[in-house]
């Protein structure tokens, strides 16, 4: 299978006519869209709309009923999610899913599973090599917890968290399946305003230094139009919309969707 390596012309992820039959119904039509290097890309849209059934069928969680994903020029439609992530495409859920009794650190240092791999024999009798490895995560843990603004938790059990910092970790653990993608499905729950505000900073810096691109699936419209560069509206299961925050703002069938068409 060839592969072509995205410049910033061309897409990093791209999906093409997207469709998911459940039974006799059809939860997304026809959905096609682009990610490019550089970009934070928003998917928003009413509860309902099959924003997380987008995010399943890029990720291989939930296969398409039809239409295709491509990652970096590869098709990966039928891809199994654990192969999608070890292409770099990872993704996180709507549920807290760290480990509440490690500690920030340790719960970093687990999501290197792709990195630190080794025989049984290694794991109880660790040679020269493994313990370059455990070196090399060890040190890509600290960057990450750091880069992340962690450092001061790195040594707290994950229970002991805000909700903001809850968040921070979930963002890091993705972090350390080394994405080139990192798709955050609804990564602001919870957050107050400052919060999500600060949250969307941290995001921001990540463009271009731990990621490539990101798309977000989120429900937090201050946090969608501070942050990302591009915002793709679904209502129905079908694309509403596409275009740069202050564009979707302004869009009569957005604001319709959201208010509905008396109060818009």
């Amino acid at each position: 299978m060839s592969q072509t390596h995205p410049t910033p012309a061309t897409p990093l992820l791209e999906a093409d006519n997207l469709t998911m039959v459940f039974g006799g119904l059809i939860a997304v039509r026809d959905f096609s869209f682009r990610l490019m290097p550089g970009e934070i890309v928003g998917l928003i849209g009413p509860n309902g709309a099959g924003k997380t059934t987008c995010f399943n069928m890029i990720t291989g969680f939930c296969p398409a009923s039809a239409g295709t994903v491509r990652f970096k020029g590869a098709d990966i439609t039928r891809r199994r999610p654990f192969e999608i992530a070890r292409l770099g495409l990872v993704r996180s859920f709507q549920k807290t899913s760290v480990m509440k009794k490690l500690t920030v650190f340790e719960n970093v240092r687990t999501g290197h599973y792709m990195q630190g791999r080794q025989s049984l024999l290694g794991t109880f009798l660790p040679g020269a090599r493994t313990r370059a490895s455990e070196a090399r995560i060890a040190e890509s843990t600290a960057q990450i917890v750091e880069t992340l603004g962690l450092s001061h938790r790195a040594d707290a059990p994950a229970h002991l968290l805000s909700c903001g910092e809850l968040r921070l970790l979930e963002v890091a653990v993705a972090l350390a399946a080394k994405p080139e993608a990192l798709l955050l499905d609804e990564p602001a729950a919870g957050l107050n305003s400052h919060e999500a505000h600060l949250f969307g900073e941290t995001l921001k810096q990540l463009v271009g230094r731990a990621v490539t691109a990101l798309l977000l699936v989120e429900h937090n419209m201050s946090l969608v139009m501070n942050t990302c560069d591009r915002v793709v509206v679904l209502n129905f299961g079908q694309k509403l919309a596409e275009g740069r925050p202050e564009e979707v703002r302004a869009n009569r069938e957005v604001q319709e969707a959201y208010l509905g068409k008396a109060a818009a």
